[in-house]
């Protein structure tokens, strides 16, 4: 997606808060995205502080946008949805507005998890959750009929094993 005014500002104020980021800041953020259910007491304990000063500064990262949000990380197996796909795309043109609608349609497929606009061969990647080969095949037939006349050709990858799934970013420096 492009960038818009309020995209920027937030960017923006995070940029800001990491130039003023503490080592209590990175501990914190390091524990919740260990466990996000993590009591404040224990954070507390750990940093040396009170529990409102955590929930404080907690508040803060959200508010900033540091924290975006907080998700519950659901087992694949748990919802049958244990094949995973990264899916190269060359798309036919890279006008603004046919990006964005192809964008807006990709976030509306519930089978795509993550998705990237990247540089090299191919326009996108995107990480596709299903529960076999048929839903497979049935996403890309929706994807072709749906966009034909902007996909080109696209590239499937099959995950054999997950040799590591995360979600948090190193924040200690």
């Amino acid at each position: 997606m492009f960038a818009s005014k309020s995209d920027l500002q937030r960017i923006f104020r995070i940029e800001t808060w990491l130039r003023a980021v503490d080592d209590i800041d990175r501990t914190i953020l390091s524990m919740l995205q260990e466990n996000a259910d993590i009591p404040g007491k224990v954070i507390a304990d750990a940093v040396n502080l009170s529990t409102s000063a955590i929930e404080r500064r907690i508040s803060k990262l959200k508010q900033d946008g540091v924290i975006e949000k907080i998700v519950a990380v659901v087992s694949p197996k748990a919802v049958d949805r244990t094949l995973s796909v990264l899916v190269e795309l060359e798309i036919q043109n890279e006008h603004r507005h046919t990006l964005e609608q192809f964008q807006r349609w990709l976030d509306r497929a519930p089978e795509v998890q993550s998705c990237w606009y990247v540089t090299g061969d191919m326009d996108y990647v995107l990480l596709v959750a299903v529960r076999n080969l048929d839903d497979y095949n049935s996403f890309i037939e929706r994807l072709m009929r749906e966009q034909q006349a902007l996909v080109r050709k696209y590239k499937s990858l099959i995950a054999l094993k997950t040799v590591k799934h995360g979600l948090g970013l190193s924040v200690l420096e």
